[in-house]
This record gives structure tokens, C-alpha cells and sequence, in this order.
């Protein structure tokens, strides 16, 4: 069998036994590799944009049913028999020459998405998460779900019909917000942009653009005391309030990072109980959650991002560096 070229993210000449798929410059990811590099655990990482063209597969079907071989660059690479864990983090999407045509990438897409599913079916690995678990993690799946563990959803309408929306409002007696149902990220004419959580005033209620698309809607919780970023790692959870001053970032925080404080929080029993049995119901190792903690110590869950960051919050960067390694040095959730 062929073998992977031994370099960066090897130690003493063993091949790599966890693989990081995410996008070249990646910081958060950082961390970890930095502290699976100090444990002399040894990693390949690669990305999506860099299969077929930078990065070889050679796999044949064993006979026990098992695919062997190796994916690797010029450098660097895995044998497929020794991968133990896969971190699939924030890969970009595959790439191909400018010079084919659309239906030729159309084409190579699906055969290159389809020939690494090889890595889905490798038994006794560890995936932090499979991305098909991330991708099933959809607003209406994970509220759904959330509902179902035993934690608080705000009142949620998702339509296009401008009518459902002002009937909405009256049901629940209060003033609404709307949010996208994907990511928040856009672009539009070159320039990125990021679409924030917003308050849909009565005279909105009946925009026809409404029954343009699919729209989410939630009560305001608008007696917000703070809230809580809980990122969790395999089980393990880490709590930190955020609180924002009074301004934009006060509906949503993210549109005033700069301006946020952070402290360390505190999780009722059945919250964490109730987090611990959503994750399991919807297959994911890692997650990043946010609550609202209304005045009278409510906590409503608003997301679930199965890649959300954890890395610029100090009071947890480095516990959630170290379960992360841990987890992926062990290879194992038992």
C-alpha cells in the first residue's frame, strides 16, 4: 500500500491518526492543532478547496468491506486505516480550474463530494460533527428538537404569507423579531455582509415581500435580563454570560462585539440535563448554544450552531482548547 508522505503535523515518522478539514486560515482551529502539537499527537490538515486538484485519493475496497488507502498532498497525508478522528470544521467548497465549464464543475463537485463520503464509512472513527448531522441541524430541526429535550423556544411562526404575521403578533401579545433561517453571512455586489436579528414593527407585519420566500418569526423576549454562549464538547459544557450595553447589541449581540462583557456562568440541573439529550437526539459531539435569560431566570434557547466559534471568549478559550484535543487525541466519545 502506498503510504502518506510524513511532514508537518506527524511526529517521529507515525502517520497521522486525526484529520482537520477547514479553510487555510483558520485561528480557532489554531489552538487545538497547537495544543495536539505540544501533546506530539499527530494531524493532517486539509480542506475541501483543496481536493481533487492539490490533494490525492487512492482507496480500494478491502475484503472485509473496509475501504483502504490514502488521501494526502505533496507533504503530508493519512493512511486510512490508522484515522481514529475526523475534525470537520469550516472547509470551503471545492475548486476547480476556471477553464472547465459549469456543467464539467457541476460534475466534478458531486463525484468529489460523493468519493469522500469513503471517510463516513471508516469504522471506530470519531467525527466532531459529521457534517451531515451538522447539515440536518436546521432552525426547525434543532427548536423542534430543543422543545422535545425538555428546554424554553421562544413562540416561532415560520411562513411566507404576509397575513400569518400580524395574526402571529395578536396570538402572542407582543412585539416580534424576525431572523434568517440559514447563516447569517451574505454577499452582495463583492461585499460581504452579515444579516442581524431585527424587530418587526406593526407596520411590517404585511409586507408583501413577505411571500417572496420563507420567513422565521419569534416573540421578543423582551424582558432580557443577558445571555449565555454554552459551548459544548462532547458532554462537556462551558457556560459564559454575554451582556451587552444598551444599543444595537442589545437585540443582538453580535452586531456589537466590541462592546460585550463576559463572566462566567452558571447552568440549572435541568438546563444542562436538557442540552445533554438535545445533543444526543440530533447526533452532535460539539455544539455552540445560545440562550436568553429573561428577568425571572427563564432561559430560552434562540440557536444551536453545530460550528459555532468559541475562540474569542478568554474565560473559556483555553478548557475548550483542551477538551477538544482530548477528544480528539482519545478518538473515542466512551
Amino acid at each position: 500500500m502506498v503510504k502518506p508522505p510524513v511532514g508537518s503535523g506527524t511526529r517521529g515518522g507515525l502517520p497521522p491518526r486525526v484529520l482537520v478539514v477547514t479553510y487555510a486560515l483558520d485561528p480557532t482551529a489554531d489552538y487545538v492543532l497547537h495544543e495536539l502539537n505540544t501533546r506530539r499527537v499527530p494531524f493532517w490538515r486539509t480542506d475541501l478547496a483543496d481536493f481533487p486538484t492539490r490533494t490525492r485519493l487512492r482507496t480500494t475496497l478491502g475484503p472485509s468491506g473496509q475501504w483502504l488507502g490514502v488521501m494526502h498532498d505533496e507533504l503530508r497525508g493519512i493512511d486510512l486505516s490508522e484515522l481514529r478522528a475526523v475534525w470537520w470544521r469550516k472547509p470551503t467548497e471545492f475548486q476547480f480550474a476556471a477553464t472547465m465549464a459549469e456543467p464539467e464543475q457541476r460534475f466534478a463537485r458531486s463525484q468529489a463530494k460523493h468519493a469522500l463520503t469513503v471517510l463516513s464509512s471508516l469504522p471506530d472513527v470519531l467525527w466532531v460533527n459529521r457534517p451531515e448531522r451538522s447539515a440536518d441541524c436546521t432552525k426547525p430541526v434543532q427548536l423542534a428538537v430543543a422543545v422535545e429535550a425538555g428546554l424554553h423556544v421562544p413562540d416561532t411562526l415560520i411562513t411566507n404569507d404576509p397575513a400569518d404575521v400580524a395574526e402571529f403578533a395578536e396570538e402572542i401579545g407582543g412585539p416580534i423579531i424576525t431572523k434568517v433561517l440559514g447563516g447569517i453571512v451574505h454577499t452582495e455586489d463583492g461585499r460581504r455582509g452579515q444579516l442581524y436579528t431585527r424587530r418587526v414593527p406593526p407596520e411590517q407585519h404585511a409586507d408583501p415581500r413577505i411571500a417572496l420566500t420563507a420567513h422565521l418569526f419569534q416573540r421578543e423576549i423582551t424582558n432580557k435580563a443577558y445571555e449565555i454562549r454554552v459551548t459544548v464538547v462532547d458532554g462537556e459544557l462551558f457556560p459564559v454570560t454575554i451582556h451587552a450595553p444598551a444599543g444595537p447589541g442589545r437585540l443582538d449581540w453580535r452586531r456589537d462585539s466590541k462592546n460585550l462583557t463576559y463572566a462566567p456562568a452558571t447552568l440549572p440541573g435541568y438546563i444542562r440535563d436538557g442540552i445533554r439529550e438535545m445533543m444526543r437526539r440530533l447526533g452532535l459531539v460539539y455544539a455552540a448554544l445560545d440562550f436568553i435569560v429573561d428577568a425571572h431566570g427563564a432561559h430560552w434557547l434562540v440557536d444551536v450552531n453545530p460550528g459555532g466559534q468559541w475562540a474569542w471568549i478568554d474565560q473559556t478559550r483555553d478548557a475548550i482548547t483542551r477538551a477538544l484535543a482530548d477528544l480528539l487525541e482519545k478518538g473515542s466519545t466512551t
